[in-house]
């Protein structure tokens, strides 16, 4: 798993060079005849080709108008977009493999992380050669070299250099990770949304909504063990929204804790993260 993969490569590696990288309408950019080429290098079945070269040129429909499509760009919201994406960015990862730079690179989609011991400017000169051989450059706006003390975000998980406070001679510092701000924003909206005020909706119908949003965000920040007590933090946030909805609900001119108070909601069946 690429989060784990750089987590190790910051804890163990002690990489602590860190280029976060976005490539610049990646989608939009790939070119169809490097594309096709890579297709063949392992397909052989021309009847397969032509299917991937007829879904390049079929064009897109905005606003029930047809937009042909040019020599460049994969179907925006196909199914097979991302797929033709990686296979165009594989021959990046081949190129950084066969160029030998000392340091680990992840690569998910078009979101980029290098980590390094160090020269940084020669390695992100190096990439940009490479990306510019497909047609393709970093996003000036979100290409950054950042020190892993500083700590970066990446995949909707923030990661941090930080010194272990146990006294082991073989490890004295390991990389922290934690739900990045914006994924929590993001849960924090998704869980104001859900609740909303439908107030002639059963507190039990709006539990039985929400847990599958909770239970899909725990289950991939929970992956590699992250920090506890950000997912108690945001438990106090659901249980908060509860009782602005309930004090709403039933017009209750107190606060409206009482009608939250103990286990309540979670003997109701709400999923807590964490």
């Amino acid at each position: 798993m690429a989060i784990r993969q750089v987590q190790k490569a910051i804890t163990f590696g002690k990489q602590t060079v860190v280029i976060d990288a976005d490539i610049k309408g990646c989608y939009d950019n790939i070119r169809h005849d490097l594309l096709l080429n890579l297709v063949q290098r392992r397909i052989s079945d021309q009847r397969i080709v032509k299917l991937i070269r007829g879904w390049l040129k079929a064009g897109v429909m905005d606003g029930g108008v047809h937009v042909p499509s040019g020599k460049m760009g994969t179907p925006q919201g196909g199914v097979i977009s991302p797929l033709l994406a990686n296979i165009y960015l594989h021959s990046f990862d081949k190129m950084f493999q066969i160029a030998k730079i000392p340091g680990t690179l992840v690569r998910f989609a078009d979101d980029i992380v290098i980590l390094l011991w160090r020269n940084s400017k020669q390695v992100m000169e190096k990439v940009r050669g490479m990306l510019n051989r497909l047609g393709l450059m970093l996003h000036p706006e979100k290409t950054r070299v950042v020190a892993a003390a500083e700590g970066f975000d990446f995949l909707g998980v923030h990661f941090r250099l930080r010194p272990v406070r146990k006294q082991n001679p073989r490890v004295k510092f390991s990389c922290r990770i934690w739900p990045s701000d914006r994924s929590v924003m993001r849960i924090k909206q998704k869980v104001r949304d859900v609740i909303g005020r439908r107030y002639g909706t059963s507190l039990k119908e709006v539990i039985r909504e929400l847990n599958p949003v909770l239970r899909g965000w725990n289950t991939y920040q929970t992956t590699v063990q992250p920090e506890r007590k950000r997912f108690l933090k945001l438990n106090s946030f659901v249980r908060e929204r509860f009782r602005i909805f309930l004090k709403r609900k039933h017009n209750d001119q107190s606060r409206g804790a009482r009608r939250v108070h103990g286990n309540v909601l979670v003997r109701l069946g709400l999923f807590q993260l964490g």
